[in-house]
C-alpha cells in the first residue's frame, strides 16, 4: 500500500440513502427561528386564536338573543292571557255590582222610574186622546194618586187609565194608545246589557287569543 492511501477510519456517518435522507430534512422542524420568524408566529396564532373567539363569541350571542327573544315572547303571551282574564273578571264584577245598584234602587223607588218614562211618553203622544198605563199591583193605587200633577205638568189633556197587571214587576210598566205603544221590562233590559257585555267579552277573547298565537 502506497503510503499516499492511508487507511481513514469509518466514522458510521456516512449515509448511503442521501436523497430521502435531505427530503426528511427539509421536513423537520427549525429548531431556530429569527426574532421577525416568532414574531410572525405568534402575530398568526394569535390571529387564528381571536378569529375562533369572536366567532365562539358571535355564536353565543346569537342564541342568546334567540332565547331571550322567545322569553319575551312567552312573557307577552302570558301577559295579554292574564290581562284579557282581569279584564273579564273586572267586567264581570262590575256588572254584578250595577246589576245590584240597580235593582236595590228599583225596589225602593220603582214609582220614580215608571213616572220618567210614562212622562217621556206622554210628552210624545200628546195628541192622543186616551193610553191606558199599565203597572204591577204593588204601585198602581200609588201611580192614580199622582198621575194628575204629572199629566198637568207635561200638558197632556187626554184620558189615562191606570190598570194593575199582576205579570209585571215593580219597575216594569206598558203604556198602549191608538196606534203605539212602550214598554218598559227591567229584566229584558238587564237581558241586553248582559249580550253586550258578552259581545265585547268575546271579542275581546279572541283579540287576545289572536295575540298570544302570533
Amino acid at each position: 500500500m502506497s503510503p499516499d492511501r492511508q487507511p481513514r477510519k469509518f466514522t458510521f456517518d456516512q449515509r448511503f440513502d442521501a436523497g430521502p435522507t435531505k427530503a426528511r430534512a427539509t421536513q423537520q422542524a427549525k429548531k431556530f427561528y429569527t426574532p421577525e420568524e416568532v414574531e410572525a408566529e405568534r402575530a398568526k396564532a394569535y390571529a387564528e386564536g381571536k378569529g375562533s373567539l369572536e366567532a365562539l363569541a358571535a355564536q353565543t350571542q346569537g342564541m342568546a338573543l334567540s332565547q331571550i327573544a322567545q322569553a319575551a315572547m312567552t312573557a307577552l303571551r302570558t301577559m295579554d292571557a292574564l290581562a284579557f282574564e282581569a279584564r273579564t273578571e273586572a267586567l264581570h264584577v262590575g256588572m254584578t255590582a250595577a246589576k245590584r245598584i240597580a235593582d236595590t234602587a228599583l225596589s225602593r223607588y220603582p214609582l220614580d222610574v215608571i213616572e220618567d218614562t210614562i212622562a217621556q211618553c206622554l210628552a210624545q203622544a200628546a195628541h192622543e186622546p186616551r193610553v191606558v198605563i199599565k203597572v204591577s199591583v204593588d204601585i198602581a193605587d200609588a201611580l192614580k194618586a199622582r198621575i194628575a200633577d204629572l199629566a198637568d205638568d207635561i200638558g197632556f189633556a187626554g184620558r189615562i187609565v191606570i190598570t194593575a197587571d199582576g205579570r209585571l214587576a215593580q219597575a216594569d210598566c206598558r203604556l198602549e194608545w191608538t196606534d203605539g205603544g212602550v214598554e218598559r221590562d227591567a229584566g229584558a233590559i238587564a237581558e241586553r246589557i248582559e249580550a253586550v257585555l258578552a259581545r265585547f267579552i268575546e271579542s275581546d277573547r279572541r283579540r287576545a287569543e289572536d295575540s298570544i298565537g302570533a
